[in-house]
């Protein structure tokens, strides 16, 4: 399994945005194009795609404020054709590995909604922990220590 992040650029823009995810997961995550969007307004974007063997599989959002050291996973998905194959692991193994080398931090936060389709028990699997936070009032807090 050759897992790999890759800078998008406009060879391979489109093919990320046309990624979906399951449709249970519709109101948890921004389609990839409107993620990409989004990101030209982040004072601090840092995104990639995730690739197994050449082809397009995720998508992966962080907001890495260098001012404040903060680092935000805003948006991770998988294809709804990849879930389930171990990649979102791997994923994450090589996103904590990158932001350690590029930025040297030593946690990434990011956020869910509970319930049905949350990707809640993923990041928990990957190691992260609740802090006990609220983001906009609705959203569980989550660190990865690394």
């Amino acid at each position: 399994m050759g897992i790999e992040l890759r800078r998008i650029d406009h060879d391979n823009f489109y093919e990320i945005c046309q990624l979906q995810v399951a449709e249970n997961q519709l109101n948890h995550v921004d389609s990839n194009a409107i993620s990409l969007a989004e990101a030209n307004f982040m004072s601090f974007p840092w995104f990639r795609g995730i690739y197994s063997d050449n082809k397009p599989i995720g998508f992966v959002l962080v907001n890495a404020d260098t001012v404040s050291g903060k680092f935000e996973l805003w948006r991770f998905m998988l294809d709804k054709h990849q879930q389930s194959k171990g990649y979102g692991h791997i994923a994450i193994g090589l996103l904590k590995s990158a932001l350690v080398s590029e930025f040297g931090i030593s946690a990434l936060y990011t956020s869910v909604v509970a319930g049905s389709g949350s990707p809640q028990g993923f990041y928990e699997n990957c190691g992260f922990v609740s802090t006990g936070h609220l983001v906009e009032g609705r959203e569980i807090e989550l660190c990865l220590p690394l």
